[in-house]
């Protein structure tokens, strides 16, 4: 069903993207575990996506910071909901996968981790251990002090990990 003036920005929005990137509405649904009559229902309005196919839909379609931050913007899901999500998806061992762990810095701490050196994102990943709350703890660091280094983040969050 539509949502009359909600999904119609979304639903522009999702498909420009997708065609940008070469993709088909199967292609897209086979990278998001989606099914085809979702992304089309999406793309045209009639739908509007939950937060899990919305994380789903920005990891497949592979897009820059500012191209992912403009979508969930466009669907108009609250800031919160995309963290919850993430930290239900956690997988049997309780981690966050690292792609999942870059998500939440951007989520919660309005970065873009793709920008650091990859020696330093690097270290950041093995600073927060796939943690749901370290990573949490660290975009929220992020977030509030932006000029703290990220290499002095990463030596905080190994001191308050525990040993063993």
């Amino acid at each position: 069903m539509r949502v009359p003036g909600r999904g119609s920005r979304f639903a522009r929005l999702l498909r420009t993207m997708r065609e940008a990137v070469g993709l088909t509405q199967e292609e897209l649904a086979a990278r998001s575990g989606l099914s085809s009559r979702a992304i089309g229902n999406l793309e045209r309005g009639r739908a509007s996506p939950r937060t899990g196919s919305l994380r789903r839909i920005v990891l497949a379609l592979g897009v820059e910071h500012a191209e992912a931050a403009a979508l969930v913007e466009a669907a108009n899901v609250p800031a919160a909901q995309p963290v919850k999500a993430l930290e239900r998806e956690v997988s049997g061992t309780g981690k966050l996968a690292d792609s999942d762990v870059l998500l939440m810095f951007e989520l919660v701490g309005g970065v873009d981790p793709g920008e650091w050196d990859p020696e330093v994102r690097g270290a950041l990943l093995r600073a927060c251990s796939g943690s749901p709350a370290a990573a949490r703890l660290a975009g929220a660091v992020l977030a509030a002090v932006p000029e703290l280094p990220v290499d002095e983040l990463v030596r905080r969050l190994e001191e308050l990990r525990p040993a063993g």
